[in-house]
């Protein structure tokens, strides 16, 4: 939900503001007539400004191409470093995120030198399609994190 109780104690005001990809609007509880019609109008509002932007919820994000912070070049997954107690060995891992059957966010970590490369962002796309994640064709993949690995 994009919406968001205001309350300022050093002015008195008190309202809903609703948020959505870039978009606001603030409704006042007192020229509303009360918190619930303020909150309902505010609910009004943000399916509203949704339905003009053409997505279901506020939470949804559309992840088609990477975005400026992706360092990896591939949604949802990048190649991690990891060494074992101290240790003065390296290990490269496929590393990222999936979100469960409630909706919860999760990490996993699959070895390269395990499973292979190939093996790793094959494993690591099944994950991301149990939760309904963007994936690309794992060939494509393997061809965008291969000169990472050198």
């Amino acid at each position: 939900m994009a919406i968001q109780e205001i309350i300022n104690t050093k002015t008195g005001e008190y309202g809903y503001q609703v948020r959505v990809k870039g978009q606001s609007r603030y409704f006042s509880i007192k020229k509303h007539g009360g918190k619930r019609a303020t909150l309902k109008l505010a609910k009004a509002a943000e399916k509203e400004i949704l339905d003009s932007l053409g997505i279901k919820s506020s939470s949804e994000r559309t992840y088609n191409k990477p975005n400026i912070r992706n360092t990896s070049g591939v949604i949802g997954i990048h190649i991690q470093w990891r060494c074992y107690h101290g240790g003065e060995n390296v290990y490269p891992y496929i590393s990222g995120s999936w979100k469960d059957k409630e909706g919860n966010q999760r990490m996993f970590g699959f070895s390269i030198e395990r499973h292979g490369l190939k093996g790793a962002i094959a494993l690591a796309f099944a994950k991301r399609k149990i939760g309904r994640l963007h994936t690309i064709d794992i060939d494509e993949a393997v061809a965008i994190l291969k000169p990472q690995l050198s």
